[in-house]
C-alpha cells in the first residue's frame, strides 16, 4: 500500500532550514528529520531533492499554480455570431454553421447548448385523436378503475 504524504508549508520550511543547517547534506537532513517523522515517516531523498531544487529556483516552497490554457472559442463575439446565424437559418446543421463561421464543430455545439440553451429535437408524428376517441378513453378508464377496485 503506497500512500502519498503531503506536507504543510511549515514542514517544507523546516526541511529547508535543516538542509542548510546540515551543510546541504541530504543524508544529514534526513537523519535530522527522524525525531519529527520517525524512521520511516519522513520525506524520501528524492522528495527532499525536489523541494530544495524548487526553493533554489523559485525562492519559495509553495507549489506553483499550473498554467491554464486560454479558451477563446466561446467568446462573446462567437456567441453573438452563432446566435445571429441561428436567427437567420435555424434549420442549418452544426457542421455547415461551424464551417461558415470559422469555428470548430465542437465549439459551435457547446455555444448552442451551453450559452444559447438550444437543444436538437426531432419532430415526432402522433396519431390524430378523433372526437369519438375522448369518449372511448373515458369509458376504458372507468372500466379499468372498476376492475382495479374489485381486485
Amino acid at each position: 500500500q503506497i500512500t502519498m504524504t503531503s506536507y504543510t508549508i511549515e514542514q517544507h520550511v523546516q526541511m529547508i532550514k535543516l538542509y542548510y543547517q546540515n551543510e546541504c547534506s541530504l543524508v544529514q537532513t534526513l537523519r535530522a528529520l527522524h525525531p519529527f517523522y520517525g524512521r520511516r515517516g519522513g520525506p524520501s531523498k528524492s522528495t527532499l531533492q525536489r523541494l530544495v531544487a524548487k526553493f533554489e529556483t523559485t525562492g519559495s516552497v509553495n507549489d506553483q499554480p499550473t498554467p491554464v490554457r486560454q479558451r477563446n472559442a466561446r467568446s462573446a463575439e462567437n456567441i453573438a455570431a452563432v446566435s445571429e446565424s441561428v436567427q437567420e437559418n435555424p434549420r442549418q446543421s452544426i457542421p455547415r454553421r461551424a464551417q461558415e463561421l470559422g469555428i470548430s464543430q465542437t465549439s459551435t455545439w457547446r455555444i448552442l447548448r451551453r450559452d444559447l440553451g438550444l437543444h436538437p429535437y426531432k419532430i415526432q408524428l402522433a396519431q390524430e385523436l378523433k372526437v369519438n376517441d375522448h369518449r372511448q378513453r373515458r369509458l376504458f378508464a372507468d372500466w379499468a378503475s372498476e376492475h382495479l377496485e374489485k381486485d
